[in-house]
């Protein structure tokens, strides 16, 4: 049975179980260049980080997250990334994905762990409030001679143009040769302990896609307006809706109620 912890205690766990002691070899990138080939390759907006597994820590962050998200490099943080900035919803698919590469990567080759490029997408808040999706590509940077993988190389593309809504893919792309395997079903290895919305905002969230209003919402609830407008204002937050008709299709398609 699938345990409930605290997110980024999980993927922390996961990610210790790529790393491997040994000798360093490192995969020569310089940034720079990389940076140039990124936006040829890549479109739309993007930021990209090194992460270091082993001390569980992005030691570089572009800044270009900041004209994207509103975050300065210095506050992007693994654990800030799991308490302020992924989609609550989402949390589940990033650890069950993150355990399915681990899985994969662990059976790779020395040899192979350089030719594979792991993407999958997700919602991530803005300091505005809003919600965007990104395609995250990652690379291995530095693995070891017994395999572990200690450094990577992450991308997060805005790819909110393409695919606004539905459920996060997990792919697995080959390099050099190498086959890729797409759409990859994740076991459930995390489940979040708590839904995105509270049963009182579930209750106001029932009424407004019925088409109540606040005062009527007030009134069935037995709740002041004042009540109900902050309920909706943290639902519109929380959901990342637009507008009444946005939070309506989102509802029936997350089936928060």
């Amino acid at each position: 049975m699938a345990k409930k912890i605290l997110p980024f205690d999980q993927a922390r766990h996961i990610w210790e179980d790529v790393i491997r002691d040994g000798k360093e070899i490192r995969l020569e990138l310089e940034l720079d260049i990389h940076k140039r080939l990124l936006n040829i390759i890549h479109i739309g907006n993007f930021y990209y980080y090194i992460f270091d597994i082993q001390n569980m820590t992005l030691p570089f962050v572009s800044d270009s997250i900041t004209d994207i998200l509103g975050y300065t490099p210095e506050e992007f943080t693994p654990e800030f990334f799991f308490t302020q900035v992924i989609h609550p919803e989402d949390v589940q698919y990033y650890v069950n994905f993150e355990n399915k590469v681990a899985e994969f990567f662990n059976k790779l080759t020395v040899e192979n762990i350089f030719n594979y490029k792991v993407q999958y997408d997700f919602r991530v808040r803005k300091t505005s409030g809003e919600y965007i999706r990104v395609l995250q590509q990652v690379v291995t940077l530095e693995t070891t001679e017994t395999g572990g993988v200690n450094k990577s190389l992450g991308i997060h593309t805005d790819i909110s143009d393409i695919k606004s809504e539905g459920t996060p893919s997990l792919s697995i792309i080959g390099m050099n040769g190498e086959p890729s395997y797409l759409n990859i079903e994740a076991e459930e290895v995390f489940i979040p302990s708590k839904s995105l919305l509270s049963d009182r905002e579930k209750e106001v969230l029932f009424h407004i896609i019925h088409g109540k209003h606040s005062n009527e919402i007030a009134e069935i609830l037995g709740l002041s307006k004042h009540t109900i407008l902050n309920h909706r204002r943290n639902i519109l937050a929380k959901t990342g809706a637009k507008s009444t008709a946005d939070l309506t299709v989102k509802t029936i398609q997350e089936g928060w109620v």
